[in-house]
């Protein structure tokens, strides 16, 4: 059996994050906005008193149920309900049992993957497992960002620090996007992918706070453990190499040829390094037309906004069936990349 994509989802919230708002409530340098090339971004807690607006599992809900929406598939229909997110709403219970919970889905296997911008990727590729094994026919993929509590508590705390610390509350998104994938005589799913590198290079992104190893007492505070740490020359000078490879393995595992794809979607992070990196395949002679991102124009929602792409092609007509898609993700927490190639069978 094989299995294709059938409906994609897409939610923002409603809470827009301009430029302007950035530089002058909370004081974020107008050089580096200029220099990240985000236009704007989305935040699920309120600009006024700070609070949260609505949670993952609550917005993950609405990607799911404008997937079912597409698709024509009934939610009691879904056999495995997989979300992704880089934090989830609580340590338990998972956020795929809350995500189950609101769509009021009575009994299906809810799994929870913990990663940032590949887990939408390692989530199709679980899916595709289960399908062609034959254990599931309908598998939903909820991928979700939020992270704006974070710059706000730390914005009242008087702790945005640095250029780093700017960067993340500039760059990124939160949201929600989901995919249906069912089985099906046609293959569309070609190929599907995960792998990390782990080891031999320091951590580019992380969170130390909040796990077994520093939970969270006056020390871990003291030494900044619940903050957010972004390494940006780790992650300018590894950062493209994750994307190298995703493509290469796509191309071994499947005989891909650039000529064959209609569209790519590249890792939607950093939009002024992404630029840099369209820029240099350009000189390459690499046909860069076929690359589609939208990190410049509604942010980074991590693992969430590679679906955000493929919902606003798919939205704006510009795929037909037999269209071949290479999706590719790259994360630089332990520096971890994907891939997955998609012929359209709608």
């Amino acid at each position: 059996m094989n299995s294709k994509i059938s409906g994609i989802g897409s939610y923002f919230p409603d809470t827009v994050v301009s430029n302007e708002i950035l530089i002058k409530k909370f004081e974020i340098d107008p050089w580096l906005l200029e220099e990240l090339g985000v236009e704007k971004r989305f935040w699920a807690s309120d600009l006024n008193d700070f609070t949260l607006n609505e949670t993952q599992s609550e917005m993950m809900s609405k990607a799911i149920e404008d997937a079912l929406l597409d698709s024509n598939i009934r939610k009691d229909d879904i056999d495995i309900l997989i979300t992704t997110s880089t934090v989830p709403d609580y340590t338990l219970p998972t956020t795929a049992a809350l995500v189950q919970e609101n769509l009021k889905i009575e009994k299906c296997n809810a799994l929870e993957i913990h990663c940032g911008c590949v887990g939408a990727l390692q989530a199709i590729d679980i899916a595709n497992c289960y399908i062609k094994c034959g254990k599931a026919k309908i598998v939903a993929v909820a991928a979700s960002n939020l992270m704006s509590t974070y710059w706000l508590r730390d914005w009242k705390n008087k702790e945005i620090q640095g250029m780093a610390e700017q960067l993340n509350m500039a760059m990124f998104s939160d949201s929600a996007s989901a995919i249906i994938i069912e089985a099906s005589e046609d293959e569309g799913i070609l190929f599907s992918f995960s792998e990390s590198i782990g080891s031999g290079i320091q951590k580019g992104i992380y969170l130390d706070m909040g796990g077994a190893v520093y939970p969270g007492d006056q020390s871990d505070f003291a030494e900044n453990r619940h903050k957010w740490n972004q390494k940006p020359k780790l992650i300018k000078k590894y950062g493209s190499t994750l994307s190298k490879y995703a493509m290469e393995k796509l191309a071994a595992g499947t005989g891909m040829k650039i000529d064959d794809l209609k569209w790519i979607i590249f890792p939607q992070a950093n939009p002024s390094l992404l630029m840099k990196d369209i820029d240099g395949l350009r000189m390459s002679g690499f046909p860069v037309e076929k690359i589609r991102y939208n990190v410049n124009k509604v942010g980074n929602s991590a693992t969430a906004s590679l679906f955000h792409v493929l919902y606003e092609i798919e939205k704006n007509g510009e795929l037909t069936g037999g269209d071949k898609i290479a999706i590719i993700g790259g994360e630089a927490s332990k520096w971890l990349y994907g891939g997955v190639l998609i012929e359209w069978k709608r």
